[in-house]
């Protein structure tokens, strides 16, 4: 009697449930809706949900497998460690189908060859599948001074893979991958490692024709600089984030490149070496680039910049810089004349004492420039403007500037 004024009191209330009234097949398709591990905890409700959960696996499209969920926060119990080993092995292999488009898989061990050797079965199992779209985060120790390949050779031949992502250190080297047209590298700062394992030189060499979309984010300030190269020369998509402590290699321009996102982050110890090379490496690869996005983290003990270029994106990536570093008091530049119509705006919070443009011709364009730096730089003492061999009028150059307005009272205009 009492389950049956439960019934009641269910329905009088419109608790009621509809979802087991649903057949298999669209059950199965909710399921396969949602990330694995979500999806085959339903299967301890009942043996019907047992078999959905099978028959999920063979009409999904896409697996989403991460140890985090079924381990934390028992991440060092070697049986719950067992457990989702035992789990990937059984879910891959009910995959029997051609469906399976996409497989993301994020895993730590802290056995190297374990980790290796597992990896590599299941990536191998999976592209049986004719996948298109594998997701890779694996964390694991320091790798050993001889080179292992974490990802097995089968991948490497594939005609379906289309986009691929590697997370944490996994580094993909310049094999094949003939139909690859889309590339993540996500080099992440590892919490709870030592310096070792987050400071080693991680080369990254990218030889592949058909990727028109790459994306490579290194959030990791190493103390030894690493190795960036890069050959993709049909790319019409970049988007790269650095500290700029790495070599960066570009064999030739991306001829190509449509849309570039740039998010440059200079060492927090202030250096200012290699850095401004790798810099200006990475803007002379872009230069036929249509749309540019340009970001720039602060850059607190610059003191001094020389600057040089005459493109548009450029001078943008300049007023950045200027903004972000709030210790510059020395600017010098070369190329000015080669800017058409782009004004330089300074935020007014700068402090810089000494501007030096080599090369002046003397064009409106250059000219308002320079009008530019004297009416927003307040902290302004000198500067000095080097006319161009090139130029005939350098008498009435050297007049126009001396009777420019200036925002400074200490500031002296040198012509030379």
């Amino acid at each position: 009697m009492e389950t049956e004024s439960k019934k009641v009191s269910l329905l009088q209330s419109g608790s009621v449930d509809s979802i087991s009234s649903l057949p298999d097949e669209l059950l199965a398709h909710i399921l396969s809706l949602i990330p694995t591990k979500r999806a085959a905890s339903t299967s301890i409700l009942s043996k019907r949900w047992r078999t959905l959960f099978q028959i999920t696996n063979l009409v999904c499209s896409s697996l989403d497998l991460d140890d985090s969920d079924l381990l934390y926060p028992e991440r060092h119990s070697e049986d719950a460690s067992d457990s989702f080993r035992d789990f990937v092995d059984k879910t891959l292999s009910g995959c029997n189908n051609n469906s399976l488009e996409k497989v993301s898989l994020k895993y730590q061990d802290d056995d190297v060859l374990h980790c290796i050797g597992l990896t590599k079965r299941w990536i191998s199992k999976a592209l049986e599948q004719s996948l298109s779209d594998l997701d890779l985060c694996l964390t694991m120790p320091l790798m050993p001074k001889r080179r292992l390949r974490l990802l097995p050779d089968n991948l490497f031949i594939s005609k379906t893979l289309v986009k691929l992502t590697l997370g944490t250190e996994i580094c993909l080297g310049n094999s094949p991958l003939v139909e690859l047209e889309e590339l993540y590298i996500n080099h992440n700062h590892v919490r709870g490692r030592g310096p070792e394992f987050n400071n080693h030189r991680a080369p990254h060499y990218m030889d592949h024709t058909n990727i028109k979309k790459l994306t490579v984010h290194y959030n990791n300030d190493v103390q030894s600089p690493r190795i960036l190269s890069i050959y993709t020369p049909n790319l019409v998509y970049l988007d790269y984030s650095d500290y700029l402590s790495c070599h960066y290699e570009s064999v030739d321009s991306f001829d190509d490149l449509l849309e570039a996102r740039l998010n440059l982050v200079f060492p927090r110890n202030g250096r200012w070496g290699y850095e401004h090379n790798t810099c200006l490496k990475i803007l002379n690869s872009i230069t036929n680039v249509q749309i540019l996005y340009l970001s720039c983290s602060t850059v607190e003990n610059l003191a001094t910049l020389h600057f040089e270029g005459n493109k548009k994106e450029y001078w943008k990536l300049l007023c950045n810089m200027i903004e972000k570093a709030p210790k510059l008091e020395t600017l010098v530049l070369t190329g000015l004349c080669g800017i058409s119509d782009c004004e330089v705006n300074i935020d007014g919070g700068n402090v810089v004492k000494l501007v030096e443009i080599q090369g002046f011709k003397g064009r409106v364009e250059e000219l308002n420039q320079v009008k530019c730096f004297l009416r927003e730089m307040e902290n302004l003492e000198e500067m000095k403007v080097n006319i161009s061999d090139e130029t005939d009028n350098k008498l009435q150059l050297k007049n126009d500037l001396l009777a420019l307005p200036k925002r400074s009272s200490k500031c002296k205009i040198h012509v030379l």
